[in-house]
């Protein structure tokens, strides 16, 4: 009986090349089977073709810096000089004088007598307008006349008054706020002013500082110096009376006020 034989075929290992290639290749088919399986939503259903999320362009690093709070979650209120030509008219009903109180300094010198209604608005107001042009502070509780204290700056120094830590108040930059949350001195960006107009004609930037503090205002309140009483009305109005705001913190525009 003659047998043949067939010859053997012996299989070539695989070169290095091609298990790059075949691991490259089953690599693909496993992510586009994950994200085809991962698919699920109406979107699918619908034939509607799926893309990547892209990614965003990011915070914007040079203007706003961080918000302290959430979008005008802190009052916005307003002060200003406590002007004595606008106490000193007599009262229009009883037409008589009004009663005066004398304002004294800390260490008991006198300063003069003005209406009562001028010594309380100074007391609220913090710094106010003598009739002969001096500027007066408050200086806290005392033991004479009226009972608060103030004493006289100087004019050149302080033209508009003076803040807390001897800081110069400045027209539509200095604010008065809680120092427990903004520390003095730090600049802070109020989206809601930017672009405001402001009575001189200039527009507003955004920018304004801790440069005051006051008894009545805690945590998430913050008082806008405005100068006088025709700028609150001005500035209210231009704000379309708005009473809330968005102050943020580490503002990069905002650092040329630090």
């Amino acid at each position: 009986m003659l047998t043949v034989l067939c010859p053997l075929k012996l299989r070539r290992a695989p070169s290095a090349l091609a298990v790059v290639v075949a691991v490259a290749v089953a690599a693909a088919s496993l992510g586009a089977a994950s994200f085809a399986a991962a698919d699920t939503s109406k979107m699918r259903k619908e034939d509607v073709p799926i893309q990547r999320r892209a990614s965003g362009p990011g915070k914007n690093k040079l203007c706003c810096g961080y918000p302290l709070a959430g979008v005008e979650e802190w009052a916005l209120r307003f002060y200003w000089l406590a002007r004595e030509e606008d106490h000193d008219d007599p009262e229009e009903v009883e037409y008589r004088p009004l009663d005066e109180v004398e304002l004294y300094t800390p260490r008991g010198f006198y300063l003069g007598s003005v209406a009562e209604r001028f010594a309380w608005a100074l007391r609220m107001e913090g710094t106010g307008l003598m009739s002969d042009g001096r500027v007066i502070n408050y200086a806290g509780a005392c033991a004479f006349g009226y009972g608060t204290c103030f004493e006289e700056l100087d004019h050149h120094l302080y033209p508009f008054g003076r803040g807390s830590r001897r800081r110069p108040l400045v027209p539509f930059v200095s604010v008065a706020v809680d120092q427990a949350v903004v520390p003095i001195g730090e600049p802070l960006y109020i989206p809601e002013f930017d672009g405001l107009l402001l009575p001189d004609g200039s527009v507003h930037d955004g920018c304004v500082r801790a440069d005051d503090t006051g008894g009545g205002i805690k945590r998430q309140k913050m008082d806008f110096f405005v100068v006088s009483y025709r700028n609150f009305r001005t500035v209210l109005s231009e704000l379309w009376n708005l009473q809330v705001i968005t102050p943020h913190i580490q503002s990069p525009r905002c650092e040329y006020l630090r």
